[in-house]
């Protein structure tokens, strides 16, 4: 990738203007067509389109740097995915030839090594099975054929506010694509029960979390909660803003490029946000500070990634808190130019002047759906700036927002799942009743879950491994098995909640995918707090 850095467009003052020619006067498809692949071409032609054309012989050496840098030797990136399936499923055969002993691993991790389809966190006998699944190759294909699209657009310098804000407009497009995909599959796929009701399993996502509406009213609802529990309890709030070193930013604010960048992609750049953090985080447990809040992640103009971090803590904590995250955060490049000024920001919430929540809601909104947002910090439509926010954390893999401190979420929504509770302990109705009329600050305190460790809250998840039915070949019958599609045995899955002395058990209803449209459909409500699972995962309230 570091190629592409140092082969960014050098323009020529003899090109033509004329969007797609080039100074001889061919066109773009004709001079290009046999160049390289359909997705470098787009690269290419999108930005050509957006500034004067460069020489022809630039271009053509500009592409092909574009497409050198979507190949690994037999596997392009970029090829159709007719053509990715089948080098998947011949990479998988070829690991079955192997075989299974320690040496046939060895190779086999090698040859994905390789390609640089990302870390095999799996024991011996995990890796083989995966490693021997055409699918598990494909998947890793395609998240990397993202990575590497994305940051090819960002490394060219293609990415920027003189350009296309926070994402390439060739992610963006596909990105969008793919979404439509998925709709498209929600939309044909059904979910049917044993009592013969039937559900589109696009009306299933409309109700959870994945709906953007959902999800911005949960997290608006929880960070409200956890800004009413600090006036409860007196406590200060901060806004920090942490981000890289200068060396990680593919271009300057002014739009131009940095000459100092050394090709880190966005998926790094966060990795290095998340080492920073955790060295944070493990100083502010050493010294018995126990923040809540929540951490929102969002690209510079050019993609690179930065923190915003919305905190509560007892007023005396805030000076040695800010103390530490300003050490951490300073501890690569501290003397660079700009470093104290821009790596590390701290905002007092002033509560005369504003909510703490409302603070952070614009980051919120424009990181979902940008909703009563206007234009964001360069003036771009809030709306059309989500959808780009939203393609750039997909095609590096990044969670934006993440909670800190604080109760589970995932009990919160078991509760709400319930439709009555009558649990012969007050406490855990305390916490059904706040969770059921969505008061996220009453949770908190029912939960015991401000500034205590999570062995010392009320509740947390209650997690089973969930067995299948499968026909038994040799003899016919149907017997019960708890392992997954590599004959390993299942991860627990969610089922109700733990406490001290039993458990709660949270009905669901077993459900089972369909491809084929029903004959009939027989509708029903979404409400009343059924859970959908396919083979033991949840997939939300029907």
């Amino acid at each position: 990738m570091n190629s592409l850095v140092n082969d960014r467009p050098e323009w020529s003052c003899y090109c033509r203007s004329d969007a797609n020619f080039c100074h001889s006067g061919a066109n773009f498809q004709k001079e290009f067509a046999s160049i390289g692949s359909d997705i470098s071409r787009r690269i290419l032609a999108k930005y050509i389109e957006s500034q004067h054309v460069f020489e022809l012989n630039n271009a053509k050496h500009i592409l092909n740097t574009i497409h050198q840098s979507l190949v690994i030797d037999d596997l392009d990136f970029s090829a159709e995915p007719a053509l990715l399936r089948k080098f998947a499923l011949q990479k998988a055969d070829l690991c079955k030839n192997f075989g299974s002993d320690k040496f046939a691993l060895q190779q086999m991790q090698a040859l994905f090594k390789h390609y640089q389809l990302g870390q095999l966190h799996y024991n011996k006998e995990e890796a083989i099975h995966r490693l021997t699944d055409s699918k598990f190759w494909l998947r890793r294909i395609r998240r990397k054929t993202a990575e590497c699209v994305s940051q090819i657009e960002r490394a060219m310098g293609f990415v920027s506010k003189r350009h296309a804000i926070y994402c390439g407009d060739v992610s963006v497009k596909r990105h969008q694509f793919n979404l439509q995909q998925s709709q498209q599959y929600l939309e044909n796929t059904y979910l049917t029960n044993d009592e013969g009701l039937t559900i589109p399993l696009s009306e299933v996502t409309a109700h959870t979390v994945a709906n953007p509406i959902i999800r911005r009213h949960e997290l608006m609802v929880r960070i409200r909660g956890f800004e009413e529990v600090a006036q409860h309890s007196d406590h200060s709030a901060a806004f920090v803003t942490i981000t890289t070193p200068s060396r990680m930013h593919a271009t300057r604010a002014s739009g131009l490029p940095n000459e100092n960048y050394d090709g880190t992609p966005i998926k790094e750049a966060q990795n290095y946000l998340n080492h920073v953090w955790q060295l944070i985080r493990a100083k502010l447990g050493r010294e018995q500070i126990s923040p809540y809040g929540f951490r929102v992640v969002e690209p510079h103009h050019d993609g690179t990634p930065h923190w915003h971090l919305l905190l509560f803590m007892p007023p005396e904590q805030l000076s040695n808190f800010k103390r530490i995250v300003s050490h951490y955060a300073l501890l690569d490049s501290p003397n660079e130019k700009g470093a104290q000024k821009y790596r590390v920001n701290f905002v007092d919430i002033d509560p005369s002047k504003g909510t703490a929540a409302g603070y952070i809601a614009k980051y919120i909104a424009k990181s979902i759906d940008g909703f009563a947002v206007g234009k964001d910090t360069f003036g771009n439509d809030a709306i059309e700036a989500s959808q780009r926010i939203n393609a750039w954390a997909k095609s590096s893999s990044i969670r934006q927002f993440q909670q800190i401190g604080g109760p589970s979420v995932t009990v919160w929504r078991e509760l709400r799942r319930l439709k009555h509770c009558d649990n012969p302990e007050p406490e855990i109705n305390n916490a059904y009743h706040a969770a059921d009329s969505a008061n996220w600050a009453a949770y908190c305190i029912a939960m015991n879950a401000v500034g205590t460790p999570k062995n010392q809250h009320l509740l947390a998840p209650y997690y089973e491994v969930q067995q299948n039915e499968e026909i038994d070949f040799n003899t016919g019958e149907i017997v019960l098995t708890a392992t997954n599609k590599y004959r390993e045995a299942k991860k627990p899955v969610i089922q109700g909640i733990a406490y001290i002395g039993g458990s709660l058990m949270v009905p669901r209803t077993r459900w089972k995918l369909i491809q084929a449209p029903p004959q009939t459909h027989s509708g029903g409500s979404l409400q009343g707090g059924t859970c959908c699972v396919v083979g033991g995962a949840s997939l939300g309230l029907v």
